[in-house]
């Protein structure tokens, strides 16, 4: 037993270092696993926090759009309104002879 001796204490020694070792090198696994999942927490509500910033702005501007659309839908129909009545009136028997009278009126200076 006395030749083994130096062997067992080297042995117990390795198995000590590599338990420790493996010990420390777990706990800083673990420690930088939280870190890691704390950021990308982070980093989602960030994400979360800009998308819905985007989605706000782009509902802004589609609303902005309807509204811009809506104008010239309002324009279009009372400017087509308008040219209507006036082609009616113009169809009819009193603005006929009223585009007559102006003719004749003009002709007269």
């Amino acid at each position: 037993m006395g030749t083994y001796f130096p062997y067992i204490v080297s042995v117990l020694c390795a198995l000590i270092s590599g338990v420790t070792s493996y010990m420390v090198a777990r706990k800083q696994t673990k420690t930088d696993i939280q870190r890691l999942e704390k950021q990308y927490e982070l980093d989602l509500e960030k994400e979360r926090e800009k998308f819905a910033m985007e989605k706000e702005k782009m509902e802004l501007e589609h609303k902005h759009q309807l509204e811009l659309k809506q104008k010239e839908m309002e324009n279009q129909l009372g400017t087509d309104m308008l040219s209507t009545v006036l082609k009616e009136y113009m169809r009819s028997p009193a603005g006929q002879a009223q585009m007559k009278n102006a003719g004749a009126i003009k002709r007269r200076k």
